[in-house]
């Protein structure tokens, strides 16, 4: 398991086991107001509790639609139920370490950034408080339950930051893939170019040392002829 993997179950496990503060306090209020979702609303929107989990989430993790703390782990994974379940439909479907792309984001984030496991530049940013978006997922649970000023190791450095610097833009990747391979392929020119002319300083060396013409007088001769 790599260092960032290591940290990342670290950061899952600490910080990632239940909803934001905010969705906390919302569950606090309304513990015994529970209002059903609107007829006309989309059910897979209905959050009877207003905790941020969707009651059809809630119903997959624990049964009922007001049931689920957003701490529930049943793999031990360190990602919360609810979370998996949001990302490929069942409690245990996700890895923190799992990246198919090898961009630094675990597919899970990136499933519940943009839709699919290797969608994600890692610049989204749907509040604009400068935490991206699949590191909120990390962090709290949403896309926008993170601050940037959560720091589970108390390193003095926030987790959105660590996150971040965790990320191998594939932009990046492939503009320094580029530029590499133009100075490879402008140094093996320029190696043969030079190869070139020193072969062809040989062979006037060695023509000379033999008394032999080079090409250039042999045009010249067959000129003034």
């Amino acid at each position: 398991m790599t260092v960032f993997a290591v940290a990342l179950v670290g950061l899952s496990i600490g910080i990632g086991g239940a909803p934001g503060a905010h969705a906390q306090e919302q569950i606090a209020v309304s513990a015994h107001s529970h209002t059903p979702c609107a007829a006309e609303r989309d059910v897979s929107d209905c959050d009877a509790d207003t905790d941020t989990i969707p009651d059809t989430v809630e119903r997959v993790v624990c049964g009922t639609a007001t049931c689920a703390t957003g701490r529930e782990d049943v793999d031990g994974d360190g990602i919360p139920d609810w979370t998996e379940v949001l990302a490929c439909g069942t409690a245990s479907c996700a890895s923190p370490t799992t990246d198919r792309d090898g961009d630094g984001i675990p597919d899970y984030a990136e499933t519940l950034t943009c839709g699919t496991a290797t969608c994600s530049n890692g610049f989204e940013d749907a509040d604009h408080n400068g935490v991206s978006d699949w590191a909120s997922f990390v962090i709290c649970g949403t896309r926008d339950c993170a601050t940037g000023s959560e720091d589970y190791d108390g390193d003095g450095i926030s987790d959105a930051v660590e996150l971040a610097a965790c990320v191998r833009h594939q932009d990046d990747l492939a503009r320094t893939g580029s530029t590499i391979a133009i100075w490879l392929i402008a140094l093996i020119g320029a190696g043969l170019v030079g190869t070139g002319l020193a072969l062809a300083r040989k062979r006037a060396l060695f023509r000379a040392a033999l008394g032999l013409p080079d090409a250039l007088e042999t045009r010249a001769a067959g000129a003034r002829a």
